[in-house]
């Protein structure tokens, strides 16, 4: 009996200040038993219900922002690796290499050059055939 007292009373302040001064009212009241009341005017809950759908966006444009950043930043690490690769190839930062290293990369560019001439060579005679079929 109290609570449900001083719940209307409380209710009752919160709708007149709501009405005499203009202002934005929002009460939540749970009760002994755990009951759920409430009081908004219409405004606040149209507020509250914008702020609801803003912070649940919010969430998720944060959460885009940071996947982006982590691909970014994984891209970046990417472009860093490749431009040393570029430049071990063309014959520049290779004071920091060991012998061990220098060995792979000269198998490895090796191999790269028999490629490039197999792919040369196999132009080349495929431009001869077709110029003897002419």
């Amino acid at each position: 009996v109290t609570f449900s007292k001083r719940k209307a009373g409380l209710l009752k302040k919160a709708k007149e200040l709501s009405l005499l001064c203009d202002a934005e009212i929002a009460l939540v009241i749970y009760s002994p038993t755990g009951k759920l009341h409430d009081f908004a005017s219409h405004r606040t809950m149209g507020k509250y219900q914008n702020f609801n759908a803003f912070t649940g966006e919010y969430t998720q444009l944060s959460e885009n922002v940071e996947t982006l950043w982590s691909e970014a930043e994984k891209l970046r690490k990417q472009i860093e690796d490749l431009e040393e690769t570029y430049k071990r190839m063309i014959g520049e930062g290779l004071d920091s290499l060991s012998f061990k290293k220098l060995q792979h990369l000269e198998k490895q560019m090796n191999l790269g050059a028999r490629k490039i001439r197999s792919k040369k060579d196999k132009l080349s005679l495929e431009r001869i055939r077709s110029l003897k079929a002419k």
